[in-house]
């Protein structure tokens, strides 16, 4: 049994139980399999410098300014290093779940010794004074400050149900200021492939519906939406693209060889290979 196959199996196992016993086993198995964060705060050091030029190009900073996070991960990483190099004054962090643990923020505050962060002295957790983090809680019914100038999110709305992804975005439209910037940077393929080399990273898209969600789990949850899903989602409640890349497949690489392989289920056929294809997924919206 290949390696996704047993982690699909266990997660399967593991949707099966209470929520509250589900959700207790999985953080176990995450901590237990991690084990570096270096390669984490380098891939998370590149996502910054891509916000940075993009954000530089536009003319907007964030020096002394707030940043919405949706999606805090497991580890704090993006914070402090908006906090490093955009000097925000604050970021304000949401996540449905509660990832982080005091270990987890120690490990993190190791990599950044050469900036001077204020910490708190908290009975729960003991995060830098400019992080505010609601975990538990959907931003879709959160009482979001009006003077932030970025809402940002790093590999998260593929994890998000569509109708949830319409409904917080209909909230940002409606509640916040036009001066506020949404910037996603989305990563569309299946994840499976990352740890599984053999596995296309499109696999997921030659099944139909039914057949995924007997697959994925609330844990490993990914919407398959394509590059067009979300510019009609942001395009049909208003917003502007101010922005837009992503990347494209070359056709003598290992990676299309292997998605021309694939049976691709009639749901996507509707688009052509360039809009199947389209990865590292990044916008910048404005109302």
């Amino acid at each position: 049994m290949k390696y996704h196959q047993k982690k699909t199996l266990v997660l399967n196992i593991l949707d099966k139980l209470p929520s509250k016993l589900g959700y207790y086993f999985y953080h176990l198995i995450q901590r237990r399999t991690f084990k570096s964060i270096d390669s984490i705060i380098t891939a998370n050091t590149r996502s910054v410098k891509k916000v940075e030029h993009i954000l530089t190009k536009f003319n907007i900073s964030l020096k002394n300014q707030t940043v919405v996070e949706i999606g805090s991960g497991w580890l704090p990483i993006m914070p402090f290093l908006f906090k490093k190099h955009l000097n925000v004054t604050k970021i304000i962090t949401y996540d449905i779940n509660k990832h982080y643990t005091n270990k987890n923020i120690l490990s993190t505050k190791e990599f950044f010794k050469d900036v001077n962060f204020k910490f708190r002295n908290s009975s729960d957790l003991n995060l830098p004074d400019f992080i505010d983090y609601f975990p538990k809680t959907n931003i879709i019914n959160a009482q979001i400050e009006n003077d932030i100038r970025l809402i940002f999110s790093r590999f998260v709305l593929e994890h998000v149900k569509p109708i949830d992804i319409q409904k917080m975005h209909e909230k940002f439209y409606t509640e916040l200021d036009e001066k506020v910037k949404i910037l996603h940077l989305i990563s569309p393929s299946d994840h499976r492939a990352y740890s599984n080399k053999t596995l296309s990273y499109y696999d997921f898209l030659k099944y139909s519906q039914i057949e995924w969600d007997k697959i994925q789990t609330k844990f490993d949850y990914h919407n398959r939406l394509r590059l067009p899903h979300y510019i009609k989602i942001f395009k049909d409640i208003g917003f502007k693209i101010t922005h837009l890349e992503y990347d494209t497949t070359n056709t003598d690489t290992d990676k299309y060889l292997k998605y021309k392989q694939l049976n691709i289920h009639s749901d996507y056929q509707k688009f052509n290979e360039k809009e199947i294809l389209a990865g590292s997924i990044c916008i910048l919206l404005e109302k």
